[in-house]
């Protein structure tokens, strides 16, 4: 097949390399370069791309034949390959023990999971049992929350209606202010709209509370978010309440003449009044108090049934199992598509070395680029135009990869 392609192509070169002098003048001379051999074929036919085909061609059953012809290079490229279908085996041997390791692996999590599932049967056919630890901190967390919520219930009951409501008489401070024992009565007295106001102020605060423990529970990371919005939420309302119950103990100071009647009392003055923090601080810090407390009693609470609480972690550990199972599952799939590449490659490797001739076909394609770089080099100095050039790129495309591939 390769003779046949040499006679079909021979005949296109030109009719003046009959004789053997002409001949001559075609052939690669000695220590004569492949692109300057390219240039010099280019300008002795004004650059035919007929002439082009016929030397690639040319080039490669030359250079085809001389491989073949090399016994040497022949061993060496059949050991070459051997040594690389012995790596391939070895390669598929280690992922072999890696993929039996992996299955290993992965049988012994899932007899994990099966022991973990009798164990929390088991718990669940055990009577109620009462969590000890949990018990305890639900009970001091109540006795602390009770009076808790009955300061925080007086306090914002009392500021709201201090805020919004209250006449500040001569002997009014922020002690009475925060604290006033009789708000609830006078809202009453004032109508029941402003005693449901009055009411729900500790309803709310106490809700935001209840809030903080809510998205403390959560697994996102944006409860974070929520939880610090709550915050500024509660501060910013703790601060407005101080606000307007220091601004009250002004005006009722400018009355009775301790304070000058020039005197302001904006957000410069509340930030310096001992009053304001005063407020802020009775309140808020309670607050979070409050809602520590609160989240430890639900915490506990949650916890009070042993067998629920340890079924809880049975459930925890399998779902890490679980994980560990799809991880092995994906190791596993990679190091199957690996053995089966390996083996690919095997047996590509394998119809390479029962061939009769092996070729080193980079080299043959290095030793025809550069002849058409040569080739190339020579039309633009015989001005050809563009299309021209495009066309002989185009033959040397397709032959070389008809030839080498």
């Amino acid at each position: 097949m390769i003779t046949d392609l040499f006679k079909k192509n021979v005949a296109t070169a030109p009719q003046q390399a009959t004789t053997s002098q002409s001949q001559n003048n075609y052939s690669l001379k000695p220590q004569e370069t492949y692109n300057h051999w390219g240039k010099r074929i280019c300008a002795m036919v004004d650059g035919s791309s007929l002439t082009l085909k016929a030397y690639l061609q040319k080039r490669y059953i030359e250079m085809y034949q001389k491989q073949a012809n090399n016994t040497a290079l022949q061993a060496a490229e059949r050991q070459k390959i051997q040594i690389q279908i012995d790596q391939k085996r070895n390669d598929i041997a280690y992922l072999d023990k890696q993929l039996n390791d992996s299955k290993q692996r992965e049988q012994d999590v899932k007899d994990e999971i099966s022991k973990l599932d009798d164990d929390e049967r088991e718990l669940k056919s055990k009577v109620y049992e009462v969590n000890k630890e949990a018990k305890i901190k639900l009970i001091l967390g109540l006795v602390i929350l009770l009076p808790l919520t009955l300061y925080l219930f007086l306090f914002y009951s009392s500021t709201f209606y201090s805020a919004f409501f209250k006449d500040f008489g001569a002997n009014a401070n922020v002690l009475n202010s925060m604290f006033d024992a009789e708000a609830l009565k006078k809202a009453l007295e004032a109508s029941v709209t402003e005693l449901a106001f009055v009411l729900c102020a500790p309803i709310i605060f106490m809700g935001l509370g209840f809030s903080l423990h809510f998205f403390a529970i959560q697994k996102s990371w944006t409860k974070y978010v929520k939880m610090g919005a709550i915050l500024v939420i509660t501060f910013v309302f703790d601060a407005i309440l101080a606000y307007m119950i220091g601004k009250h103990l002004h005006e009722m100071a400018v009355i009775i003449g301790t304070a000058s009647l020039d005197s302001k009392y904006g957000f410069s003055e509340a930030v310096s009044d001992i009053n304001t923090w005063a407020v802020i601080f009775c309140g808020f810090i309670v607050y979070i108090i409050w809602g520590v407390v609160f989240d430890m009693a639900m915490s506990a609470y949650s916890q009070l049934d042993l067998n629920r609480e340890k079924s809880k972690q049975i459930d925890a550990k399998k779902e890490k199992l679980k994980a560990d199972i799809k991880r092995e599952q994906q190791e596993q799939n990679n190091l199957n598509v690996q053995i089966k590449d390996n083996i690919n490659a095997i047996a590509e490797l394998t119809m390479i070395l029962r061939k009769t001739v092996i070729i080193q076909k980079p080299s043959i394609k290095l030793e025809m680029t550069n002849f058409f770089t040569g080739w190339t080099t020579q039309m633009n100095v015989l001005g050809m135009s563009q299309a021209d050039q495009d066309g002989a790129n185009d033959i040397f495309e397709k032959t070389v990869k008809t030839l080498l591939n």
